[in-house]
Parts: C-alpha cells; sequence; structure tokens
C-alpha cells in the first residue's frame, strides 16, 4: 500500500472551512482508491496540519492528486516553496516499512 503524506499550512481562520471541504471528499476519494486517511495538527497551531493518506496505488494517489491541482490551481503556488504568504503545501509518497514493537 502507498501512502501519501501531506503537510500544509491553512490560512488563519480557514480551519473549521477546511475541516468541512475536507470531510465533504471522503466518498471522492474512496472512489478513487483511498483506503483511510489520518489527520494530524501541531500542538499548537491547528492550522499546521499533516494528512496521511492510505491509497490502494501510487497511479491513484498521483491521479486524484492530479484532479485537485486542475480544480485549484492557486495550490501549485503554494506547493512550489513560496512560504511569504505563511502558507505551504507538500506532498510526500511513502511506503511503510515494518513496524517495531517500541
Amino acid at each position: 500500500m502507498v501512502m501519501m503524506v501531506s503537510r500544509r499550512r491553512l490560512p488563519e481562520g480557514d480551519f473549521d472551512a477546511w475541516t468541512v471541504r475536507f470531510e465533504a471528499q471522503c466518498e471522492a476519494r474512496a472512489k478513487a482508491g483511498c483506503r483511510g486517511v489520518r489527520r494530524f495538527h501541531a500542538v499548537n497551531d491547528k492550522h499546521e496540519l499533516m494528512v496521511i493518506f492510505d491509497w490502494d496505488t501510487i497511479e491513484n494517489a498521483k491521479a486524484f492528486l492530479n484532479i485537485k491541482l486542475t480544480e485549484k490551481p492557486e495550490l501549485l503556488d503554494k506547493r512550489s516553496g513560496d512560504t511569504s504568504a505563511g502558507l505551504m503545501l507538500e506532498n510526500r509518497f511513502m511506503v511503510e516499512m515494518e513496524p517495531l514493537p517500541s
């Protein structure tokens, strides 16, 4: 299984709206091959997020990501590394290693 680890910084005040938008896409993600999602925010800042997506294949993960970037091309600016506005978006594709007991 392939995982996509997505780190992002939301604009101030956008956490609740982002949560609604993100949760509304559960069915679309599942149809695209996403098997599950884990969401985290920083201890002292709920606008700093890390989301881990479990995908059936890397091809489906990349296809879904490309659809999202087509729908919201402004995400490309955030992904390019321009953090002047404090916004950031980074996606990494990973494969889970064998777990250790501790």
